[in-house]
This record gives C-alpha cells, sequence and structure tokens, in this order.
C-alpha cells in the first residue's frame, strides 16, 4: 500500500516541472512489469526516451522560457522524435542524451515533492 501512495505523490505532487517522470514511470512500469531485477542503464535508458518521444507526440510540451540549446534531453528528444517513432526505438543521437542526462535530472528530482521532501519510501532492513 505504500508503495502505491508513494508513486501516486512522486508523480501527482512531484516538484519536477518538466515530463520526464511521465517517461520514467512507464519505463520502470515495463520492466516491473517482466518481473526482471536488474536492467542494463542503456537498456532502461532506450525504452525511457522511446517513452519520452511517444509523450511529447501525444501531448506537446510547452515551449521553456530559457533556450537550453542542444544539449537538453527534451531538445534532442523533440529533434529526434520523428526518426525514433518511425524505427520504433530511439536514435544513437537521442540515447545519448538520455544516458547523459538521467543521472543528473530525472533519477535526482523523480522521488521530490514540493517543499523540499521526499517520498515515503519503505525501509529495506
Amino acid at each position: 500500500m505504500l508503495q502505491r501512495a508513494s508513486w501516486r505523490l512522486a508523480v501527482l505532487m512531484g516538484a519536477n516541472s518538466r515530463t520526464y517522470k511521465f517517461a520514467l514511470g512507464q519505463a520502470l512500469l515495463e520492466f516491473g512489469r517482466t518481473g526482471q531485477e536488474e536492467v542494463l542503464f542503456a537498456e532502461f535508458a532506450a525504452a525511457y526516451s522511446l517513452g519520452m518521444v511517444r509523450h511529447l507526440a501525444q501531448d506537446p510540451r510547452a515551449p521553456h522560457p530559457v533556450e537550453l540549446g542542444e544539449k537538453d534531453f527534451l531538445t534532442v528528444a523533440d529533434q529526434e522524435s520523428a526518426v525514433t517513432l518511425d524505427a520504433g526505438r530511439p536514435t544513437e543521437r537521442l540515447l545519448a542524451a538520455a544516458v547523459r542526462s538521467m543521472p543528473m535530472m530525472v533519477m535526482q528530482k523523480f522521488h521530490n515533492l514540493r517543499g523540499d521532501s521526499a517520498v515515503p519510501t519503505p525501509s529495506m532492513s
């Protein structure tokens, strides 16, 4: 029950203001359904990237007030979305951008709530 409530808190009340959490959540659920206990980071980044471009195709993001440049993951996702969707897998450029950005952005922010708090998690002891 706590896991479901924690998941709901992260998705609905997460402090991040961009769309990363939807693609991350989708990738986590995708691998969770397979029962895999370990996933290679590149394999996870590929699922995350594909989820991101699919999400952006359905629900385009609002314009960002500051141009973030060619190294920004969402900028690359926008630029690589057509080729990625046609191929059914992320381009090498998009995958590289995901691998570069995931540890610093979404993996650090997914569980944070507004007001400098984090989603409660059960003890692993």
